[in-house]
């Protein structure tokens, strides 16, 4: 058995998405954990590669008919789509480990996410399905010279990490906190959360709320709309869809 990773002297929690992964940073000095960036990384093009793959299996089953040469068609677009996720993602979680050296990575433990009872929608159960979480996390955990520390994903966007009020939704981005009065991003209010679970399970917690850091940074956690010249200004992506209707408006 091989000897257990240190933990690194930042740390980088990230909450995944079908189009975006949404971080929070956060660097150790001495005794204290102080907040250092938050950022939305795109990775649209992940999506993009399954629905084209998808598209040409569906031209595939309507298109040829022999059930021989049908079934080694579909075949081997299976094959070409893996390897294209494969290489995608080894990219991009070599991307992520080089721009963060000396980092422990903060994730959720999504081994069960398949099983949402929320899932409702098929479209969002496609989704879950078709991402490979698991495969990128792999690939950052082995690539990563620091620890990689996973953490229970249940509530991250049902409690503010601020003020630990009740957090709402009253459309898909937005995390509206019933105590703190503010409408947060939603992915990146969950990153927090998740930086902040992971303090905890590696002995080091803080209050994000009672910490200075947080004070300078609150900006790059409100809605987007919210702050005209912050991240995502003039967004306009399905945000303001109801939740029971974003999958529809966005991906239809």
């Amino acid at each position: 058995m091989g000897r257990r990773k240190p933990l690194g002297s930042r740390f980088v929690a990230s909450d995944l998405n079908f189009n975006t992964i949404d971080s929070t940073v956060a660097s150790k000095e001495g005794e204290t954990v102080k907040l250092r960036q938050a950022r939305t990384e795109p990775i649209g093009r992940i999506a993009r590669i399954q629905n084209d793959f998808s598209r040409r299996r569906r031209r595939i089953q309507l298109h040829i008919k022999n059930p021989k040469k049908r079934a080694k068609k579909l075949k081997e677009t299976r094959g070409r789509q893996r390897n294209r996720i494969r290489d995608a993602l080894q990219k991009l979680s070599a991307e992520q480990v080089r721009e963060n050296p000396g980092a422990s990575f903060v994730f959720e433990r999504l081994t069960r996410i398949r099983e949402n009872d929320n899932a409702k929608s098929k479209k969002l159960r496609t989704y879950l399905n078709r991402w490979p979480y698991r495969m990128y996390q792999s690939m950052v955990e082995y690539k990563s010279t620091f620890r990689t520390v996973y953490v229970s994903p249940g509530g991250t966007s049902s409690r503010c990490p601020v003020c630990g009020g009740k957090v709402r939704h009253p459309a898909w981005a937005v995390s509206r906190c019933e105590k703190c009065g503010a409408d947060y991003g939603r992915d990146r209010l969950s990153s927090l959360e998740i930086l902040l679970r992971g303090m905890r399970l590696c002995g080091q917690p803080f209050a994000v709320s009672a910490d200075a850091s947080w004070r300078l940074m609150r900006d790059e956690y409100l809605y987007a709309p919210a702050v005209p010249d912050g991240w995502r200004a003039g967004w306009t992506e399905a945000a303001n869809a109801p939740n029971g209707n974003v999958y529809e408006n966005i991906h239809s």
